[in-house]
């Protein structure tokens, strides 16, 4: 028995060390290696700034000649500027890596989680999860910039929003509802921005559940984040969605044409009228004398990122 009670839960494979400093899980690919290494609950070992870009900064771990993803958890809200890395519980990361393990059970591509850690801090818990880095492998927001400068070509830029509808399609088969479904959350190899045929892998899975019964408005709601991202970003990142990308989106999505009309036309109508809310959030702030904020990754007068 474990003092935190969901690690008695881990999947088949993982060691647990506590300390009173922190507590760590690790699969037994990696455990030995990692400790080898100096990698432990209380001990950062060989871990250095990624050279990856993300939306916040990423570490990694080299370890026996090969490389891991370090994500540290950051809140979101009025606390990340209070307390950006400190949370009451200790659960999310071990959390993530079940549902890293599960995932790749239903055979969708995931990185692989092999360790999740939670350090004590003053007031509450420092987390990360540790995922085997995925090489030669950008963001799909990167690809989209990419396109919008002309540097993918039609086939290619077909193919990549087919293979991605095909990605969520098989999410969704499964029950599984991503909590941040946007590009920036799918890998895409470099080699298919050219003739490789794309296999998307998604990542991030933190806050994301498996629906026991996923209802048509969940899964709408799922598809509708994906959209209203690459719908904020266009003007601000050279990114635009054609109506051929949301096309081969929706064919690999709904490959027997069953639901996809209905679907579109559900997804824009509450696009369209989360717009509307949000002008009326920035005029009524143009009236108190306090304009939107531009944001990193938002154009003036723009959504923020």
């Amino acid at each position: 028995m474990h003092s935190l009670p969901i690690l008695d839960d881990l999947p088949a494979g993982f060691f647990v060390e506590e300390s009173p400093k922190g507590i760590l899980a690790l699969h037994v690919d990696v455990a030995r290696a990692m400790h080898e290494a100096g990698l432990g609950p209380e001990h950062d070992g060989p871990m250095e700034l990624s050279d990856l870009a993300g939306r916040r900064p990423l570490m990694q771990l080299e370890v026996a000649g090969e490389r891991y993803v370090v994500r540290r958890f950051r809140r979101g809200g009025l606390f990340r500027w209070l307390m950006p890395e400190v949370f009451r519980s200790a659960e999310r990361p071990f959390r993530e890596l079940m549902l890293s393990d599960a995932l790749a059970r239903c055979g969708i591509p995931t990185p692989q989680v092999v360790g999740a850690r939670a350090l004590v801090r003053p007031g509450g818990w420092s987390l990360e999860v540790i995922s085997r880095r995925v090489d030669g492998a950008i963001d799909l927001g990167l690809v989209m910039a990419k396109m919008g400068k002309g540097e993918i070509a039609p086939a290619a830029r077909a193919r990549i929003f087919h293979s991605v509808g095909g990605l969520v399609r098989r999410l969704h088969a499964v029950g599984f509802l991503h909590s941040d479904l946007t590009p920036r959350n799918i890998l895409i190899r470099r080699e298919a921005m050219t003739s490789a045929v794309p296999e998307p892998w998604v990542l991030d899975l933190d806050g994301s559940v498996f629906a026991e019964n996923m209802t048509v408005n969940e899964r709408r709601r799922n598809l509708r984040r994906l959209y209203r991202w690459a719908s904020r970003r266009s003007p601000a990142q050279g990114i635009k969605l054609s109506l051929a990308d949301q096309a081969h989106f929706m064919r690999g999505y709904d490959p027997e044409g069953n639901h996809w009309r209905d679907d579109w036309r559900a997804i824009n109508r509450r696009h369209q009228m989360g717009k509307s809310v949000h002008m009326l959030g920035w005029f009524m702030e143009s009236l108190l004398g306090s304009g939107p904020e531009k944001r990193d990754g938002s154009t003036p007068g723009g959504l923020p990122a």
